[in-house]
Order: structure tokens, then C-alpha cells, then sequence
């Protein structure tokens, strides 16, 4: 095992580097690319956004001496005041200050002393000295840079094919995005969908990255006629529910938002963000629109049938909950597979009703399997229809926690 010192000590090198593309490489799937985008500008801030800057210390930056007074100890371990010069240094430095937490592939172990600090853009240290002798202060910063200094050249020559092959590693994740992007939109289009390209204006923070939509694909169903019917894909599914996350966890630091509210109140600023982000093509109205009190609709733009259903409750306790996805369940039929369930917690104990939701959900008749934590307080289930025990429909259940719910 390496024995590590107390900077250089929380990370392989190679994992940062791997963390950096892999932030870029989710960047980029979120892109919505066309052939009115900017491509060098993109190229270009993504660039700067994911470049690593190699660190380069600078020369350090003295303070006026302080006196001042330390305990110590005489050779017979007495203790006494001592009178000494204390000078603050500051070493600024250039570069990414994570680089401090990683040691590369050959690495020097270094131990700085307690209380000398590396902040964003500088290092921080307390030089003492028992006279103000210019050649003792000048070694003490000297001892201190070249401890700082030890792993740099190394971390810098790491680094360096990351950031020399950075551009075309972008142009080529580019191009294969547009590619993607151009079957999305011939998709969205088959389904009577429009991005709204000025969506993400309206969202609210964290960020959503327009969503484009991939080809339709078709399912064959088994045990009736055999035909094959539109399915809602992937892409739009997983857009869908990320704006409703999103949108929900906006809620909650918003109590203005949801104070004396009813579940239909919330389900409209839910339906308005969805609204936002689709426009309907098919020339029936907006793409989502909603059928009862609490219900949000999106319909195949051919026939009107539903693609995508989802239910807004208040969380009432096991029964109510099995309730609600009884009716869900029952708006769906042999086209529908994925859909979602939000769910409004009033009570205090949020944590408490999330464990609650998760034993109990296994209990319900039409439960399969569970599939995935996709977000925090959000995750998704496969269910069957009632009548039919071999369809299989995506479920997934999100609880955001807004008190005070009427």
C-alpha cells in the first residue's frame, strides 16, 4: 500500500483524468445538435470547460513581520515564552487546485506543515522565525515550495495527452451526437412532438440540456391481432421525467409555490414546464394536457390515444397510494408502457415515508420488480396490467416533500 502524505493522498490521477471525460461525455449527450448550431463555438467553449490546467507555482508573497510571543521548552522541559517574528506567505499559483488532491502514477510523498492552507487560486503558511534574518526566511519559503513543488512536473506531464488530444476527442463526440440528434427529431416529428428550442430559458435551476427524441420503434403485441403499435421511446421517457424532477425539486425550495396548494394547483405547474419544453405539431392542442383533476396526458398525435400518463397524489398512506396505482393502471392499455406516479409529502418525517413507499410497493398486486434509484426520492419500477399479466409497464415513482399540502 503507497503510503500517502497529507496533500497529493485522495486520488489516482488517472480517476480524475477519467472523471473529466466522463463529465464531458455526459455534457455532450445532453446537447441538442443541429444544423443551425455554432460547432466552433461549441467546440471552443467546451475546450476551455474541460481542458486541465497544469499547476505552476509563482513567487511568494510576503507580509510585514509580526512580533509575537510562542510557548517552548528549555532543555530541562520547562516551559517559557519566547519571542519570535511570525511573516505570512502567500504562493499564488496557476492551474486547477484539484491537482493537489491527486498523486500520479510515480509520486513523492509530502507532508506540509499544519497549518499551511491551499485555497482556489492560492497557498497560504506561516514562516517563524527567531530573528529577522533574510537568508532563514529565504530557505524556509524555499523548503516550503519545493515540498509543494515535488509531484507537479509529474502531474503536468500526465495531464498533458488529456489536454493535446481534448479538441478532436470533442469534434468527434460531436459528430456523433448530431448524428443521434438527427434521428431524435425525425422522431418527435413522427409523433406529433416539437421541441421548443427556447425551453431551456424556462427552466428552472438545475439545468436541463435539451432532450432531441430517437426513431420510433414498434412492439409487436403478443396474444391479439398482430400489429405492430407506436411506443413511447426511451429518450423522450427519460426527458420527461427528468423535467419533472426537476421541476419538483424547484418546488421545494420554493414554499410559496406549493403552501395551501391542492394536488391540482401542483399538477398544473407541473403540466406548464412540460408545455414549455414540447409543442404540438399535429394541430390538437398542446402536446400535454390534462384529463381529470390530477392527471397530465401525452397523446399520439395520429389517433389520440395515449402515449404517456401520469398521476399527482398526496401521500396518504399505503392504501391510498395502492389506490392511485390502481388507477393509473387502469388508464393504460396494450400501447402505453411508461408512465409515472408524483407523489406530494406534507408530512415532517419525509425520509420516514420514502422508506414507507419502498417496503410497502412490493405488496401491490401488479408489482415486478424493482429497477433503479434514478434520482434522489425517485425511482423506477416494472408493473403489469391487470389484465394482462405478460405486459410490462414502466413505473416510476417520485416524492418531493412540500409541507402544508391542503
Amino acid at each position: 500500500m503507497q503510503t500517502m502524505g497529507n496533500i497529493y493522498n485522495k486520488y489516482l490521477l488517472s480517476q480524475f483524468i477519467e472523471a473529466v471525460r466522463k463529465g464531458l461525455m455526459d455534457k455532450i449527450d445532453k446537447l441538442e445538435i443541429t444544423e443551425s448550431t455554432d460547432v466552433d463555438e461549441l467546440i471552443n467553449r467546451l475546450t476551455s470547460e474541460f481542458k486541465i490546467h497544469p499547476l505552476d507555482l509563482r513567487e511568494a508573497v510576503p507580509s510585514e513581520p509580526i512580533e509575537t510571543q510562542i510557548e517552548d521548552q528549555d532543555m530541562f522541559g520547562d516551559r517559557y515564552k519566547k519571542k519570535v517574528f511570525q511573516i505570512n506567505v502567500r504562493i499564488p499559483f496557476d492551474g486547477d487546485r484539484d491537482l493537489f488532491d491527486c498523486y500520479p502514477s510515480t509520486s513523492t510523498v509530502v507532508y506540509l506543515d499544519r497549518g499551511v492552507s491551499i485555497n482556489s487560486r492560492d497557498i497560504s503558511a506561516t514562516i517563524t522565525l527567531d530573528v529577522l534574518d533574510p537568508a532563514a526566511y529565504n530557505n524556509a519559503v524555499a523548503r516550503l515550495i519545493g515540498n509543494i513543488n515535488a509531484n507537479i512536473p509529474r502531474i503536468n506531464a500526465e495531464i498533458a495527452p488529456w489536454n493535446g488530444g481534448l479538441k478532436s476527442q470533442i469534434e468527434q463526440l460531436l459528430d456523433q451526437r448530431k448524428g443521434v440528434v438527427a434521428k431524435k427529431m425525425d422522431f418527435m416529428k413522427q409523433i406529433g412532438l416539437r421541441m421548443n428550442p427556447k425551453s431551456n430559458d424556462f427552466m428552472i435551476p438545475p439545468p436541463l440540456a435539451r432532450k432531441a427524441i430517437p426513431i420510433p420503434v414498434s412492439e409487436t403485441v403478443t396474444k391479439r391481432k398482430k400489429e405492430d403499435v407506436p411506443i413511447l421511446q426511451d429518450a423522450v421517457y427519460q426527458d420527461i421525467k427528468e423535467v419533472l424532477y426537476n421541476v419538483g425539486k424547484a418546488i421545494e425550495r420554493k414554499p410559496s409555490l406549493y403552501l395551501d396548494k391542492h394536488e391540482e394547483d401542483l399538477r398544473d405547474i407541473f403540466l406548464l414546464f412540460l408545455e414549455t419544453r414540447y409543442e404540438s405539431t399535429s394541430g390538437i392542442g398542446e402536446a400535454f394536457n390534462k384529463k381529470g383533476k390530477t392527471d397530465i396526458l401525452l397523446k399520439y398525435a395520429k389517433d389520440g390515444s395515449n402515449l404517456f400518463v401520469a398521476e399527482c397524489k398526496v401521500w396518504k398512506g399505503q392504501k391510498k397510494f395502492f389506490e392511485a396505482i390502481d388507477q393509473l393502471l387502469g388508464y393504460l392499455t396494450h400501447r402505453d408502457s411508461k408512465t409515472a406516479l408524483l407523489i406530494f409529502v406534507e408530512q415532517r418525517e419525509f425520509s420516514s415515508v420514502v422508506t414507507t413507499l419502498k417496503n410497502e410497493i412490493r405488496n401491490h398486486k401488479q408489482f415486478k420488480r424493482l429497477l433503479k434509484d434514478t434520482y434522489d426520492s425517485s425511482t423506477s419500477y416494472e408493473f403489469t396490467l391487470p389484465d394482462d399479466p405478460e405486459k410490462v409497464i414502466l413505473l416510476e415513482v417520485m416524492l418531493w416533500h412540500f409541507p402544508a399540502i391542503r
